[in-house]
């Protein structure tokens, strides 16, 4: 997904969480919950919860976050899926 100041399309926002959860996919990390929010007058959000528990969270406006580090709105699916790995010791 590149960056635009156009919204995007319900369809490019499926299609970039598709990619996002095939990326986790290929870090072995299991999906159990895909949750979009598409309403015309708030920017759109979703919410990617794993098999493990840990839950990755999107805004338009504000990008992605694990709870504790964030990557931007656009931010390429295998960037998202580092937000999930765990910081070496005595880091984070």
């Amino acid at each position: 997904m590149h960056q635009t100041r156009d919204r995007l399309t319900p369809i490019a926002l499926t299609r970039y969480f598709d990619n996002v959860v095939d990326a986790l996919a290929r870090e072995g990390i299991d999906v159990a919950q895909v949750v979009l929010e598409l309403t015309p007058t708030r920017p759109m959000r979703g919410q990617v919860v794993t098999g493990r528990g840990p839950v990755l969270r999107w805004r338009e406006d504000l990008g992605w976050s694990n709870g504790l580090r964030t990557t931007s709105p656009a931010a390429h699916p295998g960037e998202v899926a580092a937000l999930l790995e765990q910081p070496p010791p005595g880091r984070g």
